[in-house]
């Protein structure tokens, strides 16, 4: 593995361990495999790196010695915040890594202990690097950085409501404002970035990542920037209900009954009314679209709306295409994830029915036949990702992820596309890959969108 994987599954471990410390003693069994897990990984980051390594916390980002772990500070921001939060800057393994001071640390970072790690394995703020070091102002930190923001607004929104408070519109306004600009300045990497995925925060990347697809969407179908950045709130907050859905009914892993869906189908009045309880003047089509999103084109989605089809409100079917798209490409409790070309599939099944088909044909031309990240079986067995997006009959870019004999490739390999015969599309889990991961490794810069 390399040091970005080591390091990524070092702050996936320690977000396991900091939870089952907060939930169960440390002699607990499951907090016990939490504890060898994140030592074993603190250990092999520590000895791949020469026996000692440094993750820096800096604004929206982790660094592995001085370089970015871009993937990395989206995946795990809410680690991130929380490590921030309890005022950690720098965080230093040295091997061999003792368990003792990793549990000083898990319990340190859930906030259940006021001692750092007394060992001098696990070392806090003692990081060699400055800010200057470490401090990037390059065009895919700043929208890193906004997807950041927007994570935050939303995690603040849902903490609002947890306490029957009302949502700070005017911080949401300020981070899609940031969303839009980047978006529109880096579309390609824009899309690409909007890949990311997380089980945990399930509905805040989702809500995220249909907040940047809707403007993309929105700007290809001749939407101005002001025009944009009410589309923007709206997608950001589409979801912003199901706050106040009981989490155990939206993380069921089987078929609801008839008392579960009844609770899941409240989401957009609960949603539109937490907005429009905080919303200024201009700012109330944003609970529009939380009310309309699952409406359906035809009418005959929830809640029940009694106005014709083509009166849904022109942003409330724009992100009804781009919330399907991603939701459907994202693993849930209760489903695996289905690949791009069977999410593309399915809008198009339903365009003129449950989709607006003019928005279904813009956003396939927007993400291409094949859109990026997506993970192709070639003929001769390899497995392949998409790093471009393709129109019908072009040559596809593509990167070697799998070997015909089924090795994972470390470092993706550049192939060329022409002559070769796809055979099938895959979900990640079947190869065991993070699309998101290799197109940042990969270093992918497309320029059409």
């Amino acid at each position: 593995m390399t040091g970005d994987q080591l390091a990524r599954q070092l702050l996936k471990d320690l977000q396991g361990l900091s939870r089952q410390m907060a939930l169960y003693p440390t002699g607990h069994p499951t907090t016990g495999e939490a504890l060898s897990a994140a030592t074993q990984s603190a250990e092999g980051l520590a000895a791949s790196a020469g026996g000692e390594v440094v993750l820096s916390l800096l604004t929206d980002s982790f660094y592995l010695d001085r370089t970015l772990l871009a993937h990395a500070s989206l995946e795990s921001s809410a680690l991130l915040r929380t490590m921030q939060s309890r005022g950690i800057e720098s965080i230093t393994f040295v091997s061999p890594v003792a368990g003792a001071d990793v549990a000083d640390l898990g319990a340190f970072v859930a906030g259940l202990s006021a001692d750092v790690p007394a060992e001098s394995t696990v070392r806090l703020n003692e990081s060699p690097y400055s800010k200057s070091d470490l401090e990037s102002d390059s065009s895919s930190a700043k929208l890193r950085s906004a997807y950041s923001r927007s994570l935050d607004v939303l995690r603040g929104a849902a903490g609002a409501l947890d306490t029957d408070e009302p949502i700070d519109l005017s911080v949401a306004s300020w981070a899609v404002e940031q969303l839009v600009e980047q978006t529109i300045s880096q579309p390609a990497a824009a899309l690409l970035l909007s890949t990311m995925k997380s089980h945990d925060e399930y509905t805040f990347f989702h809500s995220v990542n249909v907040c940047i697809l809707s403007i993309a969407l929105g700007r290809m179908s001749g939407l101005g920037d002001d025009q944009l950045k009410v589309l923007a709130i709206g997608a950001l907050l589409h979801d912003i209900g199901k706050i106040r859905v009981d989490s155990s009914i939206l993380q069921f892993p089987g078929r609801l009954d008839q008392d579960q869906w009844k609770q899941i189908k409240l989401h957009p009045q609960e949603g539109a009314a937490s907005i429009m309880a905080a919303a200024a003047p201009g700012q109330e089509i944003a609970a529009t679209v939380a009310y309309e999103h699952h409406a359906r084109f035809d009418g005959s989605g929830y809640p029940s709306v009694t106005r014709r089809e083509r009166d849904l409100h022109f942003f409330s079917r724009l992100v009804s295409t781009t919330d399907t798209y991603d939701a459907i490409t994202t693993r849930r409790s209760y489903r695996r994830a289905e690949t791009p070309n069977r999410a593309l599939g399915v809008l198009l099944k339903g365009s003129g029915t449950f989709y607006d088909p003019d928005f279904v044909r813009a956003f396939i031309e927007l993400v291409g036949v094949y859109p990026p990240g997506s993970l192709l079986m070639l003929e001769g067995g390899e497995v392949a990702m998409v790093t471009q997006t393709m129109e019908a009959g072009e040559i596809p870019s593509f990167v070697l992820v799998k070997t015909a004999d089924g090795v994972l490739l470390d470092d993706p390999e550049p192939m060329s596309g022409a002559d070769r015969i796809i055979v099938d599309q895959l979900i990640p889990g079947q190869v065991g890959v993070d699309p998101a991961a290799l197109l940042e490794q990969v270093g992918v810069v497309v320029e059409r969108v």
